[in-house]
């Protein structure tokens, strides 16, 4: 395992759309077939990409999570936690949080409420640092509104050329996770832009800002399932595909 590389889970959100699921249940805490969303997060970071240390950016329900991980011990990990008491400034804000853990680090940022089943996202993390400040999963397909309740994405061959959250129109077909390896310089330039006079920033509008400076953006094709957690719909779609997938597995 290596120790060049830290997991970052921003989990302060409080999941308003995924009501009423999360009036006593933070999203990520979601239980996809038996097991807590941000624990398939760590798993994968810990099996998937070497990583043995985790920061969670902590809000809505932190205290549930603190509870159920602990120091990280029982899940082989070693995790950090930090409170985000400015959601209105954005999840960059909660990125920019985990800045302290990283000593020169590079990182991945995996939302709390992203799912990912049966992928390669774990070989991300051996791919792209040394050319890209930053590195992106994209996945082509099909439903447009998909793109639209996340994010589009732009590219020229491996590169990213623009990102745009939310889009009212769709340039292509491929689809923007909010996963990021990024290297450890990209948090100080994160930190400039707050201290610049951004009172608000999401973290997908702050990588398009990146590519905009100058910096190189690479992006990396993800197979398999994913699926973001942000309603009630979407949640009861991971749930249904997890146990597909274990019983065709059994």
């Amino acid at each position: 395992m290596t120790a060049s590389l830290i997991g970052i889970i921003p989990a302060a959100g409080s999941g308003i759309r995924a009501r009423p699921y999360t009036y006593e249940l933070h999203k990520g805490m979601f239980l996809i077939d038996g097991t807590p969303n941000i624990q398939r997060h760590i798993e994968l970071m810990r099996d998937g990409m070497g990583i043995e240390e985790v920061a969670i950016v902590l809000g809505y329900m932190g205290d549930t999570i603190r509870q159920y991980f602990g120091d990280g011990s029982d899940f082989g990990v070693r995790i950090n936690y930090v409170e985000n008491q400015h959601l209105d400034k954005g999840w960059a804000w909660s990125v920019l949080l985990a800045k302290p853990f990283m000593a020169g680090r590079n990182g991945c940022v995996m939302l709390a409420d992203e799912f990912y089943l049966d992928t390669n996202i774990g070989e991300m993390a051996a791919s792209g640092l040394d050319d890209f400040s930053v590195v992106v999963p994209v996945k082509a397909v099909e439903d447009e509104a998909l793109i639209k309740k996340n994010f589009s994405v732009e590219r020229d061959g491996a590169r990213v050329v623009r990102l745009v959250e939310n889009p009212v129109s769709t340039p292509n077909n491929l689809l923007g996770m909010a996963t990021f390896m990024i290297r450890a310089e990209v948090m100080n330039e994160l930190e400039a832009a707050f201290e610049g006079g951004r009172s608000s920033l999401d973290f997908v509008t702050f990588v398009d800002d990146l590519i905009r400076s100058g910096n190189q953006v690479g992006s990396f094709d993800l197979t398999g399932e994913y699926i973001n957690l942000n309603d009630v719909v979407s949640m009861e779609a991971a749930q249904d595909a997890a146990i597909r997938s274990r019983l065709a597995g059994s």
